[in-house]
C-alpha cells in the first residue's frame, strides 16, 4: 500500500479488526504509510519498491505485490495476500472455506463456471485455461 489510498487502507484496517484477524501485515511502500498503518494499530514491513515508469497509481503499484509475495515465500510463510478493496467479515484462518488442499488458492472474476473455474484446453498438452483470474486475493 502507498500514501495514495489512506482512507481506502483505515477502513480496510477497521475491517480486519472487526473481523478479529490479528495477523494481518500491511506492506508499506513508503514510510508516509507505515506510520499511517501503525498509527490504526497494524503490524507493518516497509519495502520501498517502485513501478517501472515511477508512478504510483494503484495499477503500477499492484505489480510490486509479486516481488513482496516472494520475499514472504522465501522466507517459508504462507500467504494470504489481500488487496485493500477486500471486505472481511469474518478471519478467514477460522474458517473451513480457506481449504488449503493447494498450492496457490485465487480468487476470480469470471461471469460463468468456465470462466470462473477454467476450463480443459483442447491440445497435446492438455492444459487448464483461466479465463479471468484476479491477484487481489489468493492465498500461496
Amino acid at each position: 500500500s502507498n500514501k495514495n489510498i489512506f482512507a481506502m487502507l483505515g477502513t480496510f484496517l477497521v475491517g480486519c479488526a472487526r473481523a478479529n484477524i490479528s495477523n494481518a501485515v500491511v506492506v508499506a511502500l513508503d514510510d508516509a504509510t507505515a506510520q499511517f498503518a501503525r498509527g490504526k494499530g497494524a503490524h507493518t514491513y516497509v519495502r520501498k519498491l517502485v513501478a517501472r515508469g515511477g508512478s504510483t497509481d494503484n495499477h503500477a503499484t499492484s505489480g510490486l505485490k509479486f516481488a513482496v509475495l516472494h520475499e514472504f515465500l522465501s522466507a517459508g510463510c504462507s500467504v494470504l495476500l489481500s488487496d485493500v478493496d477486500v471486505l472481511w467479515m469474518q478471519n478467514p484462518f477460522t474458517l473451513p472455506s480457506l481449504y488449503r488442499d493447494a498450492d496457490v488458492e485465487g480468487m476470480t472474476d469470471g461471469w460463468d463456471d468456465v470462466t470462473a473455474y477454467g476450463y480443459e484446453w483442447p491440445s497435446h498438452t492438455r492444459s487448464l485455461r483461466l479465463g479471468a483470474r484476479n491477484s487481489g486475493l489468493f492465498y500461496v
